[in-house]
């Protein structure tokens, strides 16, 4: 093993746990709104994947996945936002997850054990690129790894097998030195498999264990490989 990639959110970033803080932050500024923040948060978290995936395959812009992912809630329970209430929910929801991020316990020290060994390191994710830029400079990550590919800045994402490549290819590794390390079972695992990477699931909840993918519960599990 030579390179191990690894995504970012859920996988380096507890962006759950994030997201849960974030929701904390907007229930206050919903509840002095008059709007049942309760519903309205249980309606985002309906929507939000479908959404993200569109942005992903390129369907939405960033603006619109950011904005609608606000707005579409509305709808759901029945009501019609004010003039900036969904920029505003937006921007509140941006500054928490982007700007406080959480890092799970044993990144830093698997990223360092993986320095000591010699053992490249980079982060492939698919999130928007300004945001990630955000939550890699508050949690220093940036400075742990050894490259950062954000699928909006190089211009393809996973589960295309191009993302996967890019990062290879700058490393100048054979596919079958790198490993990829993340939470999706599509994206992280099946598509860099199907690349011809090497690959580990991160089921840190426990979830997948039905499944035939390999499978670890923390980082420290990307040992022996």
């Amino acid at each position: 093993m030579k390179l191990v990639i690894f995504d970012l959110d859920d996988t380096l970033v507890n962006f759950a746990a994030t997201r849960k803080a974030a929701h904390v932050c907007l229930a206050r500024f919903l509840d002095a709104e008059g709007v049942d923040s309760a519903a309205y948060l249980r309606a985002v978290m309906q929507v939000d994947r479908p959404l993200f995936q569109r942005f992903e395959q390129g369907q939405l812009t960033r603006a619109q996945y950011r904005l609608q992912r606000f707005a579409e809630p509305f709808s759901l329970i029945g009501l019609q936002p004010r003039d900036g209430l969904v920029e505003a929910l937006n921007k509140i929801f941006m500054d928490c997850v982007n700007d406080t991020p959480l890092l799970f316990d044993d990144v830093l020290p698997v990223l360092q054990r993986l320095r000591d060994e010699r053992i490249r390191t980079a982060i492939l994710t698919n999130g928007p690129s300004d945001g990630q830029r955000r939550k890699l400079k508050a949690t220093g990550l940036g400075e742990h790894v050894d490259h950062v590919a954000i699928g909006e800045e190089i211009g393809v994402s996973k589960p295309l097998a191009q993302a996967y490549h890019s990062v290879v290819e700058r490393f100048a590794v054979a596919r079958g030195d790198a490993l990829m390390v993340g939470d999706s079972p599509e994206l992280d695992y099946d598509g860099a498999l199907a690349a011809g990477l090497r690959a580990v699931l991160l089921d840190r909840d426990d979830v997948y264990g039905d499944g035939e993918r390999h499978r670890i519960l923390t980082l420290d599990g990307v040992w022996p490989r």
